[in-house]
């Protein structure tokens, strides 16, 4: 738990009251690695990519996986963000995502909602990939190759939930629409 009466900050034009205001209390997952802050999670994998080919696979298939990726991810409702790359001179494929829930629920959630295309990111560009079809090896995958983060920020209100911030902008803009209406 932050304590400002103990806390040194990093710059010195900085209070321990101030950072105190934005601290974050972060945890590990409670059934994978990665860090949580209140109802948001942080899944980082680093897998091998397969040598010399898996690099071009994913360049080619970089585009597509693009276009399709906010369907995909749409039908999680749980992912906030994501990002796939090569890392480390194409040796490696890093995943990293944030989402709301917990890490079971999310990792089921990715097999049987996005399992197509995520088998279309992985497959011939990870090295061992065994695809979504066996949940169990898919789980031991992961294990192998997710790493914790040292340092996540969980964002300014770590509670809310994509579809809690799909319906707030609803909101928001039918709020709008009304407003722009009577002033007209």
């Amino acid at each position: 738990m932050f304590d400002a009466s103990t806390y040194d900050p990093i710059s010195p034009h900085v209070t321990a009251e101030e950072i105190g205001r934005y601290a974050q209390e972060s945890r590990r997952q409670t059934e994978g690695a990665g860090s949580r802050v209140g109802n948001r999670a942080e899944f980082t994998l680093v897998a091998p990519v397969i040598q010399p080919t898996g690099p071009s696979v994913f360049r080619e298939r970089a585009k597509k996986a693009q276009i399709e990726a906010p369907y995909w991810e749409g039908r999680l409702g749980t992912v906030h963000d994501l990002r796939v790359c090569l890392i480390n001179d194409d040796q490696q494929l890093l995943f990293a995502a944030t989402y709301s829930d917990d890490f079971m629920p999310y990792v089921q959630d990715v097999i049987r909602f996005a399992g197509p295309w995520i088998d279309y990111i992985f497959t011939d560009v990870a090295e061992d990939y065994p695809g979504v079809k066996s949940p169990d090896e898919t789980l031991q995958y992961i294990a192998k190759y997710q790493v914790e983060a040292g340092i996540w920020y969980g964002s300014p209100d770590p509670e809310a939930t994509p579809r809690d911030i799909t319906k707030s902008l609803r909101v928001t803009n039918a709020f709008n629409q009304l407003l722009d209406t009577v002033q007209e």
